[in-house]
């Protein structure tokens, strides 16, 4: 078994012939703190090796993760989504160069937690994939994905994975240098041809006396429009516009280190500003048409004051009858022609228009203790506290080639035109968070023959955050103008509490996990504002002559409950079994609640949906695993069932833009991925991989509309009528001078001479025959269920691993990603009028129809890669050089798993990085 773990360690987390006091100092430290039963379980987690700084291996169980290494890391993407795609299972959602978030097992968003040495990274990525990680791939030591009952010691929400990123901003440990020994430090430099991107990191860890570590570390990185094998614009480029990106981060951290553990703390700062591709400006002018305004009498919803000011209070009974778009140069508001890659942005593009971009800033503040065996019978007790100022603001360029106020009608409005031709902040996104974590471990405690060992620790956090329009100074006063908030001020708090144990007996481990969580958003709604819509609303009663409807503005409270257990069993030599189930309980975020209005970087109107529940699911998973002298492999199979799952759906598509609103019914993802290693020899490996997830998105309700009747016949009003004096014509006789009554006459008789006379009226016959109505009397529309949207296509590919000599080694992989043919259809009901009646009028003989909206195909495509690495040192330091080449077929990739799978990624580019270590 030692052999084996040995060779896992090597082809994992370094090279595989390095100087041999690193390799002698990895291999001592995953000796000495191997857990009890490591001696018969495969050592696939090579976080080991780092086990004074990572945050897993102090869990009781080392069984369910994945871990990406710096020597990998260091040839990646910047961005954290595109430096994890290769892994099993995961899959990046890219914005372009500079962000992109990893999909696990068909699972993004607010459902993929991203950590940073174990605790949240505050920041509003979760809120769109145009929103860049603020966490540092190229200055991780590591990264780290958690599954399993694991899962549970950071979120409920993340049933596929969680994803930490872990560096050294807080130092752990004295410095031991191979120059100094109290002084160590590393620098990596690097060139990639696609983008010109120029990368440059340094770090240095200093022992000041014998117990204070002092780190600083920095990265600067520039790129330009990244290079593609063809984007169709106005003319055919070699370039995706709007690609480029820039980032710059500073730390620095200090730590106090003695006998019994350490306290540290850090500041590190982050700026970014990139490009956001595949905007059009044909979509700037476009408003929606979704929620029914209060202005119009027609269309005014009983009450509803406070829609103007607050959209995201609106029920679903706001929503007018047909959404669609004004003011946009748009073929239809309907299922209109999808985006084709011979014209990607739907309309020819003047290429020499810039587009909109970011600019981002972060600060946070971190820190980090842990005492050893603080009591008996505790080994340890950890303390994490972050804080973190987000900041960001998406800048429209404007229209500098328009002719400014060609379509003004007034001075206040040409003036207007004008300062936003010339570019402005389309929207400001702010996000201030604090994080407080405490961890305490058990000592170890024998139990039934075996070991059981374990943690708890609870949680607090708080982030305060908005997104607003901002007014353009203009000609007229706008000091008194209402604020238009994306997502509305409001401040998500979240307190939880966790547990975790594993009992291990012989070849037997089994693992449990709980967290419950209580989280509460109240809103910064303005009462005054809110006064003045309601004041206004009763002058104008005139209008709509209706009594007002107070909102609900109490602040959003659940609690949730989830629950997990795997068990792993050694039923041979090098085999492992594992069986994980869990419950998950996901309280909706503020996101999918409250967002309200137009984003810039996706090209849509989205809503938030106030009334979500509690999104719950039931995950399975089945692993098998075995490593030896020839053969190694691994693989599982895994299955997710939902209830209320949380998803985005498209309402209304024309082009390439959308109006969606959050929406939640059942769904079902399922998939297979694994991988199988021929030890071809001591120096090379080939392991041949694949992955595959499928997504189902259950019926949603079926929409309820107006009543239908079958026919129609003739009645009397009531009695009183019956004597009524009436004309010839049936008509009320005021004078008084008729001898006839109703009642001479029948109903149908009275309807023949004149269907508008007072004596009868017609009343509907529904399908029982009768006059009152079942449910089977409504119109109804079905909403069937579909495939889930943007999910990833199956994947397979075989990759080798060489070493040549203590110097040289070499890599080469090859993938085909599938046709993703397997797409979402979302099926809305619209209401139409006729002759200028609208859907509800009993005259109006139309009903409802069907809009589908249906993703389109992606292609499949194939990818080369190859890596060239040499590795030597001078005197007291370590060097390597290396080459990568990547996408070498110069294949045109479409993700079809990004919202801009029009987009097309990098074309062949090559990469040549020098790493120094001393």
């Amino acid at each position: 078994m030692l052999k084996q773990s040995s060779h896992h360690l090597i082809n994992h987390q370094i090279p595989k012939r390095p100087s041999k006091t690193p390799l002698c100092l990895a291999v001592a430290v995953a000796l000495s703190t191997q857990l009890a039963y490591a001696d018969e379980s495969q050592s696939d987690e090579p976080t080991v090796v780092l086990a004074d700084e990572t945050i897993y291996i102090d869990r009781p169980s080392i069984g369910t993760q994945m871990t990406v290494g710096r020597d990998k890391l260091k040839h990646r993407s910047a961005t954290l989504g595109n430096a994890l795609a290769g892994e099993l299972g995961i899959h990046s959602n890219p914005f372009g160069g500079g962000a992109s978030k990893p999909i696990i097992r068909g699972q993004d968003g607010v459902r993929v937690k991203i950590l940073q040495n174990g605790t949240d990274v505050i920041d509003m990525s979760s809120l769109s994939p145009d929103h860049v990680v603020a966490a540092d791939t190229l200055l991780a030591s590591r990264v780290e994905v958690v599954r399993g009952a694991g899962t549970l010691l950071y979120g409920t929400a993340s049933q596929a994975g969680v994803v930490n990123v872990v560096d050294e901003r807080i130092p752990s440990r004295m410095p031991q240098g191979n120059i100094k020994d109290n002084i160590e430090g590393e620098t990596l430099l690097r060139y990639n041809t696609g983008s010109n991107e120029r990368v440059a990191t340094a770090s240095l860890n200093m022992g000041v006396g014998q117990n204070v570590a002092v780190r600083v570390e920095g990265l600067t990185r520039r790129a330009d429009d990244y290079k593609v094998p063809g984007f169709q614009s106005d003319v055919m480029l070699d370039y995706l516009p709007d690609s480029h990106n820039k980032s710059t981060v500073g730390t620095v951290g200090v730590s106090y280190i003695g006998d019994k553990g350490h306290i540290g703390v850090s500041y590190s700062r982050r700026q970014d500003k990139y490009g956001i591709p595949g905007h059009n400006h044909h979509y700037d002018s476009c408003t929606a048409d979704f929620i029914s305004a209060i202005d119009n009498p027609e269309r005014a919803v009983a009450g509803r004051y406070y829609l103007n000011a607050y959209p995201h209070l609106m029920d679903d009974e706001d929503i007018v009858d047909t959404p669609h778009f004004d003011g946009c140069k748009v073929a239809d508001n309907g299922e209109e022609h999808g985006h084709s890659h011979d014209k990607p942005l739907g309309f020819d593009h003047d290429h020499n228009h810039s587009g909109p971009w970011v600019d981002m800033k972060t600060d946070r503040y971190d820190l980090r203790g842990e005492l050893n065996n603080p009591v008996r019978g505790m080994d340890k007790v950890r303390l994490s506290l972050t804080y973190a100022d987000y900041f960001h603001d998406e800048k429209d360029p404007g229209n500098p080639t328009r002719k400014t106020g060609i379509d003004a009608k007034t001075d206040e409005e040409k003036q207007s035109k004008a300062i936003a031709d010339r570019g402005h902040p389309a929207a400001i996104f702010k996000n201030k968070g604090f994080n407080s974590r405490l961890e305490g471990y058990h000592s170890p405690a024998s139990l039934f023959g075996g070991t059981l060992k374990g943690m708890a620790g609870v949680q607090y956090q708080t982030q305060k955050a908005s997104a607003v329009i901002p007014y353009l100074p203009s000609y007229g006063d706008t000091s008194k103008a209402d604020p238009r908030y994306l997502l509305v001020p409001h401040t998500n708090k979240n307190f939880s509490v966790f547990a975790l144990e594993s009992f291990n007996k012989g070849n037997l481990t089994l693992e449990g996990a709980v967290r419950y969580e209580r989280q509460k958003t109240p809103v910064e709604y303005d009462h005054e504002l809110l006064a003045d819509k309601l004041e206004r609303y009763k002058q104008g009663a005139v209008i709509v002559a209706r009594t007002p409807r107070h909102p609900d503005l109490s602040p959003y409270a659940q609690s949730a409950v989830s629950y997990a257990g795997t068990a792993h069993w050694e039923f041979a030599p090098d085999y492992r079994l594992s069986a994980t189930y869990s419950h998950n309980e996901r309280l909706p975020a503020p996101m999918e609640l409250y967002f309200s209005g137009k984003h810039l970087a996706t090209n849509s109107f989205e809503y938030g949906n106030k009334d979500l529940t509690k999104e719950k699911s039931d995950n399975y998973e089945l692993a098998l695993s075995h490593t030896g002298d020839k053969f190694s492999y691994k693989g599982s199979a895994y299955y997710s069932d939902f209830d209320n799952y949380i998803f985005n759906e498209n309402i209304v598509k024309a082009g390439n833009l959308y109006i969606r609103r959050y929406n939640q019914t059942t769904a079902k993802f399922y998939g297979l991925e694994g991988e199988m290693t021929f030890h071809a020899s001591p120096d090379h490996d080939i392991t041949l991989f694949g992955d595959m997830v499928r997504g189902k998105i259950g019926s949603l309700a079926p929409v309820k509309g107006k009543l239908l009747h079958s026919g129609r016949k003739w009645v009397y009003f009531d009695d009183d009528i019956k004597e009524m004096q009436v004309t010839e014509d049936g008509f009320y006789d005021k004078d008084g001078t008729s001898s006839l009554t109703c009642a001479d006459k029948t109903p149908e008789e009275w309807g023949q001479i004149d269907p508008d006379n007072e004596c009868s009226r017609t009343i509907n016959v529904y399908k029982n025959g009768t006059t009152t109505p079942n449910e089977d009397d409504y119109d109804w529309l079905e909403r069937p269920a579909t495939n889930a949207p943007r999910v990833p296509p199956m994947r397979l590919g075989m990759r080798w691993q060489g070493y040549f000599g203590d110097k040289w080694s070499a890599n080469a992989e090859y993938s085909h990603v599938f046709e993703q043919n397997k797409v979402s259809t979302s099926t809305i009901a619209i209401k139409p009028k006729h002759e200028g009646m609208s859907y509800n009028n009993s005259e109006n003989p139309l009903t409802m129809q069907a809009r589908t909206i249906t993703e389109n195909v992606t292609k499949g495509y194939n990818l080369l890669n190859l890596g060239l690495d040499y590795h030597n040192h001078w005197g007291n330091v370590d060097y390597t050089l290396s080459l990568r080449a990547n996408n070498v077929l110069d294949e045109k990739v479409y993700i079809h798993n990004s919202f801009l799978p029009f987009v097309p990624q990098m074309g062949r580019n090559f990469s040549l990085s020098a790493t120094v270590k001393f």
